[in-house]
């Protein structure tokens, strides 16, 4: 009967049950996730600036057709430097309407209406070898803007 008991006794304390009463120390490191995020996070971020700032290096056009200047309103950007924002034209470079930067959409669009009454259906932006894309697609967005009937052309004049 006492070996009964002591088996009664052991069942009861607990030893063969484990341990349920006591709080488990679970305990999870996360500096190593937090650094992975941080780096992730610098990575996409230099990407992602890297990528906006690349410039496009375009192939040089092979089959063309010549552009009727009779037809068309002409826009000349010049680079003034690197870094330096364009001067946009409303005709030839020197001979043509220099159009200051705050009211570049407007006077494209007056430009483009009235171009349209004279019975115009083109718009050639020629622009600079070292003029950003940004500002191409800027008076290409302000052309768009002010008709969906002129048809779009762009050139490149190359100065080094």
């Amino acid at each position: 009967m006492s070996s009964m008991n002591s088996l009664a006794s052991s069942f009861s304390s607990g030893s063969l049950t484990g341990k349920h009463d006591e709080e488990l120390d679970l305990h999870v490191d996360m500096t190593a996730m937090i650094d992975l995020v941080f780096m992730l996070t610098i990575f996409f971020l230099l990407t992602s600036l890297a990528t906006a700032l690349a410039e496009l290096d375009l192939p040089m056009a092979t089959h063309v057709t010549a552009a009727d200047m009779e037809t068309s309103l002409l826009i000349s950007v010049v680079a003034k430097g690197k870094g330096d924002r364009a001067q946009v034209y409303i005709g030839e470079i020197g001979s043509g309407e220099l159009v200051p930067d705050a009211q570049l959409d407007e006077r494209i669009a007056s430009a483009v209406q009235q171009a349209l009454k004279e019975g115009r259906k083109n718009v050639i932006v020629k622009a600079e070898k070292g003029v950003s894309l940004g500002t191409d697609a800027r008076i290409g967005s302000a052309v768009a803007a002010a008709s969906e009937d002129m048809k779009l052309n762009f050139a490149v004049m190359e100065k080094d």
